[in-house]
């Protein structure tokens, strides 16, 4: 075979190749390509055990100190984290002293199943310049492997509270 000829083999059985590529489907808050540009974004977390389907896991979200007394905290979670939150187990601590802060129950209707979002109300106001840890105790990771996205957001104790990005975190499964 001519190499004029060994080249349209290649090319016809890559036309044919191209033309038998499955169709993917759009998955929010999965992450492909990097993460955040701004790396004072980046949130740190642990994990007892990474592997997909995995219940009853532990997961540390860390958050970074802000300037100002924190009276919320806001997280917006991708589809795949529905159902995965025990509302019963999850604490705020202080990273430093591991002293936990007191937070109001959370009821269903402060987790918002369309928007994905979970609020968490605390009694008192955590101080400012204070390193938190968000401790998620029984939770279940997604069914599917994959680095997906949650958004961290505060609410101050200002006259006129407004929420603030805090950042997010990048959180992988095998």
């Amino acid at each position: 075979m001519d190499g004029s000829m060994q080249s349209k083999w290649w090319s016809l059985f890559a036309l044919i190749l191209a033309c038998q590529a499955t169709p993917v489907l759009a998955q929010g808050g999965f992450v492909l390509f990097g993460g955040e540009r701004d790396a004072n974004y980046n949130l740190s977390y642990s994990m007892i055990n990474n592997r997909s389907k995995v219940r009853f896991n532990m997961l540390d979200l860390m958050f970074r100190p802000q300037n100002v007394a924190i009276a919320e905290l806001q997280l917006t979670y991708p589809h795949p984290y529905d159902n995965s939150f025990d509302l019963n187990n999850i604490q705020v601590l202080n990273d430093l002293t591991k002293q936990a802060f007191e937070v109001e129950k959370i009821e269903q209707d402060q987790l918002d199943s369309q928007a994905r979002v979970m609020t968490i109300i605390l009694k008192q106001p955590i101080p400012a310049e204070t390193p938190l840890r968000i401790r998620m105790q029984n939770f279940t990771n997604p069914r599917a492997g994959g680095t997906y996205k949650i958004l961290a957001r505060y609410l101050g104790t200002e006259p006129n509270p407004l929420y603030r990005f805090a950042g997010s975190w990048f959180i992988s499964f095998n």
